[in-house]
């Protein structure tokens, strides 16, 4: 006997139930790691800002050293936040500039021009100066030169 022909078919792929799930699944997990990563991205971009704000007081310091003159180190028109330039005063040269911190860093104590002299030391022996870089909130970094003239990043805040 015959029996009549029945046409299969098989689907594949997914149904709107189960992309729905998915979908959903991805939301809530995402919604758990997103305030993390923004803490991530903060704390990042804050110990960013100290290396690069302590490796131009080492390129400034090694400057006056090396041309035996005065090297600046002084913050953009706007203050530290927007960024700071490294240059010679009596040359008008500017040896390197860096750009604004970012969103989330901030500058809560920092001295105006830092000098240092053509043996490296800072042209204002007495002091001790400090630059402290905070998250805004919970975090800060503490970058202070002796009067030596060397820098030293801690993660603390700067004493008082």
């Amino acid at each position: 006997m015959n029996k009549p022909h029945t046409l299969q078919r098989f689907h594949s792929g997914f149904t709107l139930i189960e992309l729905m799930i998915t979908v959903a699944i991805l939301a809530i997990t995402m919604s758990i790691a997103a305030p993390g990563f923004r803490e991530l991205l903060t704390a990042q971009r804050m110990r960013s800002v100290a290396y690069d704000m302590t490796s131009s007081l080492v390129l400034a310091r090694s400057e006056a050293v090396k041309r035996g003159l005065n090297v600046n180190i002084e913050p953009n028109a706007s203050g530290w936040q927007a960024g700071w330039t490294v240059r010679v005063p009596s040359t008008a040269d500017i040896v390197t500039s860096r750009n604004a911190a970012g969103n989330g860093v901030v500058f809560t104590t920092s001295p105006g021009t830092v000098t240092f002299d053509l043996n490296g030391r800072l042209s204002s022996a007495s002091t001790v100066v400090r630059f402290e870089i905070t998250d805004g909130a919970t975090r800060s970094r503490c970058i202070s030169l002796d009067p030596s003239g060397r820098p030293k990043s801690v993660v603390t805040a700067c004493p008082s």
